[in-house]
């Protein structure tokens, strides 16, 4: 503007006017996908990366979920399940699987499903869910990730299993859930036998390499009766007059007790337990065990 038309402006004023009357003359750059980058944790058991996937996986009425954990730090999927709907119970069952498998990890990485609990746990913080409450019972921290890039490891498992297992489950003609998760369980295993390209590593040889070396988080499986406890849903039901409690349109008597109310300790469709008050590590004292 000085050399052609002798005058000054500040280069900031000029830019302004640009932007405000002439932005169809500034050309845009094309926006480019932020890079999330993050690396593997030390040691396994360290961190779980775990998700669903609601897909086709094999023809029938609705779709199906798959529940996926991977090992952080090894790259090894340590559980896989099919199941029909995506609940707090179902995600109890699959981990207790794990759990019982391989141990306890020290974290659980997530995405902000309210089921999960919308943000991290911590040590002085309520738990926001029922998952963060049973995952605080057990001692085993919950990480929320800020977006779905952040547990790159896992989403990118989907895309995997999708190209193969539905292929698979075609093959085999698949129309039930026990059918289906022997699939399943064979191309887990598969998986974990074969080299990654983004590692160059095969994940089960880094997981027993870990095990020989001692360079693990993982800690020793409770005793089944705290899995029971802890890995369950919660209610509370008002005590009637004559020491009963109404659960799910029935009647049960139960232990005498001076309580207004009685906490309930609940595995869905299999049995419950009905205790004095909110357990907190162990069990507090049964006033009733009752199958469903």
């Amino acid at each position: 503007m000085e050399r052609l038309c002798g005058f000054k402006r500040a280069r900031s004023s000029v830019e302004a006017y640009v932007k405000s009357h002439l932005s169809h003359l500034v050309p845009t750059p094309q926006r480019k996908p932020r890079t999330y980058r993050r690396f593997r944790r030390a040691r396994i058991g360290e961190l779980y990366q775990h998700d669903s996937s609601i897909h086709q996986w094999w023809p029938a009425p609705d779709k199906q979920y798959l529940l996926l954990t991977v090992d952080d730090h090894s790259g090894r999927n340590v559980a896989g399940t099919f199941v029909s709907a995506e609940t707090t119970w179902n995600h109890f069952q699959h981990f207790r699987r794990a759990f019982e498998t391989h141990g306890l990890p020290e974290i659980i990485y997530t995405d902000g499903l309210s089921l999960f609990g919308t943000s991290s746990s911590t040590d002085s913080g309520d738990p926001k869910s029922q998952f963060q409450r049973a995952l605080r019972g057990l001692g085993v921290a919950h990480i929320v990730a800020p977006t779905p890039q952040a547990k790159g490891k896992v989403e990118r498992r989907f895309g995997t299993f999708q190209n193969r297992v539905v292929t698979l489950l075609a093959h085999a003609k698949v129309k039930t859930y026990e059918h289906a998760d022997e699939i399943l369980q064979m191309e887990i295993i598969r998986q974990n036998r074969t080299r990654q390209r983004s590692t160059d590593l095969i994940p089960l040889e880094v997981w027993d390499r870990a095990m020989r070396e001692n360079n693990g988080r993982l800690r020793p499986t409770p005793v089944s009766s705290l899995l029971d406890l802890h890995l369950s849903m919660r209610g509370t039901r008002r005590v009637n007059n004559d020491q009963t409690i109404d659960f799910e349109g029935r009647n049960y008597e139960i232990a005498t007790t001076a309580r207004k109310s009685v906490t309930i300790v609940h595995h869905p469709n299999l049995k419950f337990w009905v205790v004095e008050h909110p357990p907190k590590d162990v069990w507090p004292p049964i006033l009733g065990t009752f199958g469903l």
